[in-house]
């Protein structure tokens, strides 16, 4: 259902069985008629839409993969009910805060890259996190660095195009807080 023009998610309900749904590149603003796939999706992607908030989805306790990269989300919302979520997808969008993700345990990879972030925060629940990238954000605080000690799994992470990467050390202070790196 890529690159269709669609403007509506609908007639999925009479899909109960589905594992992976792609709407990516479409013209869909709202998050609905989803809440009879909540048994089996697994997979969403809703990228490259014009969404503006996230809602709809609380039915889809099931999801492990979501991404929403390319909208025009402001603020993370509503996803407190995903706690099976591994892989989350927000980037290229006009998200200013790190928020709403205190439920999402089981996350191994956070994508918020190229959005408005100027603070490193809200991932103190994230132990299993192994991927976190925050490239071209507004990210410009040493201090920031110091949440990365909630993260200890993290093995990759992506702060190029902050404020914060002008700094020739910046890579030995993320180092100091990742131990194993």
């Amino acid at each position: 259902l890529v690159e269709n023009a669609i403007k509506k998610i609908e007639n999925v309900e009479h899909l109960p069985m589905l594992y992976d749904l792609d709407f990516g590149s479409n013209k869909i603003t709202t998050i609905e008629n989803l809440d009879n796939l909540g048994n089996t999706l697994v997979k969403l992607s809703l990228a490259k839409n014009r969404i503006r908030w996230i809602s709809g989805l609380d039915s889809l306790t099931k999801l492990t993969f979501l991404t929403l990269q390319a909208n025009k989300l402001s603020k993370v919302e509503h996803l407190d009910k995903l706690v099976n979520l591994k892989e989350l997808y927000l980037s290229q969008n006009f998200i200013e805060k790190m928020e709403g993700l205190s439920t999402l345990t089981k996350l191994n990879i956070l994508d918020m890259a190229h959005n408005r972030i100027s603070k490193i925060e809200g991932i103190e629940c994230l132990s299993e996190l192994t991927d976190l990238w925050l490239n071209n954000n507004n990210i410009s605080n040493d201090d920031d660095l110091k949440m990365l000690v909630y993260v200890p799994k993290v093995t990759t992470i992506y702060l190029w195009k902050n404020p914060i990467a002008r700094d020739r050390t910046y890579k030995e202070k993320i180092k100091k807080y990742l131990k194993h790196c």
